[in-house]
């Protein structure tokens, strides 16, 4: 309760300040003092509850579907997947955008990363940055359309991008809307960030040689939502690889509130507040956090289509208990859907932990897709 309590004591500090320049003025009138600031008083005695419960889920709502949400900053600095000169692609982590400062690498290879850069226009007149990945072999086995997580940008599936292409795959590396090099538009927790994964299907789709090439989704954490609230309304997926998928976006965002208050107690919100902030959200945003289910949509998918799903065991964004009641409600038969739960392994961290497992698990994928 004490960040609620501290920014409503602000918001009422604020409005007394200005009564106080107000009470300046008023001296040289000689307007009784003493009943101006009891009305005053009795004012913002009022006032303050009213803060406390209603100006501050109004704000943090707002901020919450207009400025908070963003790539990190110490990813921000991505500016595209590099090809070395053997033909790899070169992984990049927080520590080499860091190191980059210091020692910037060679022009040429940053101009190349920036040359595989596409503009993909989405709904609402908001424009995706893409980066294409160019396969090893032509046609490509596959062509792989890669979602990150919130806060993150297209930087963070690059490894498992370098696992799918060395397997024949081309790569689309994706950045949804609010971050990256993406324009900025309200959040919309995967409502709105769904549009942006069929724009980029169709999109990839529509490039010569690739109309009838098999697609492949792969989502980490907030990207499997906007995956999942996709796939009802795309036709043809050959194969859907989900790695710490959310199952349900309210109870979701609870747990996030939950993960911030770990990090800092400063910053913590419990209830009623955690309601009131997603409530104002929802209205800031116009959605309905209720009806935001991956794992509904989930449930409804072809049966032939093959689904690989991925875990952690230390994991509070996407428990095991919450990703193994989606997988099982994948409606696909045992053949047709792998679950993967690495116990040692944290959030949207098991293909850092297990790379050589992990392009094993993409393999089976790959040798099962729908033709």
């Amino acid at each position: 309760m004490i960040f609620p309590l501290l920014c409503a004591l602000v918001f009422t500090l604020a409005t007394l300040l200005a009564c106080g320049l107000l009470s300046l003025g008023l001296l040289l009138t000689r307007v009784d003092q003493r009943r101006y600031w009891r009305r005053v008083l009795w004012l913002h005695l009022g006032l303050l509850p009213l803060h406390l419960f209603v100006t501050f889920p109004l704000v943090m709502g707002g901020l919450g579907s207009r400025a908070m949400v963003g790539t990190r900053g110490d990813e921000r600095p991505y500016s595209g997947p590099r090809l070395l000169l053997d033909g790899k692609l070169q992984v990049q982590s927080w520590a080499s955008l860091r190191a980059e400062t210091d020692a910037p690498p060679p022009a040429d290879l940053v101009a190349a990363a920036k040359a595989r850069q596409r503009a993909i226009p989405s709904r609402d007149g908001v424009s995706l940055r893409a980066f294409r990945i160019e396969a090893t072999q032509e046609p490509p086995r596959a062509v792989a359309i890669l979602v990150h997580g919130l806060f993150r940008s297209a930087m963070e599936p690059e490894p498992v991008a370098a696992m799918l292409r060395e397997q024949g795959c081309e790569c689309w590396l994706v950045e949804l809307r609010n971050f990256g090099g993406s324009s900025r538009a309200p959040f919309t927790l995967g409502a709105r960030e769904s549009d942006d994964v069929v724009a980029a299907v169709e999109y990839v789709r529509a490039q010569p040689g690739r109309a009838n090439a098999p697609i492949v989704l792969f989502g980490v954490s907030f990207g499997t939502v906007a995956i999942s609230l996709a796939l009802p309304r795309l036709d043809g997926i050959a194969g859907v690889a989900l790695d710490a998928p959310i199952d349900d976006m309210l109870p979701a965002a609870h747990r996030l509130f939950g993960v911030i208050a770990q990090r800092s107690s400063t910053f913590a919100i419990g209830e009623p507040w955690q309601s009131l902030v997603l409530r104002s959200l929802e209205w800031w945003s116009d959605i309905d956090l209720a009806a935001l289910c991956p794992s509904d949509v989930l449930a409804t998918l072809p049966h032939d289509l093959p689904v690989l799903v991925v875990g952690a065991g230390i994991d509070e964004r996407a428990p095991p208990a919450t990703v193994e009641r989606l997988f099982a409600r994948l409606p696909m038969p045992a053949e047709r859907k792998r679950l993967w739960m690495v116990a040692e392994s944290e959030h949207g961290r098991v293909f850092l932990d297990q790379p050589a497992a992990y392009a094993e698990h993409l393999r089976w994928l790959l040798e099962h897709l729908r033709r």
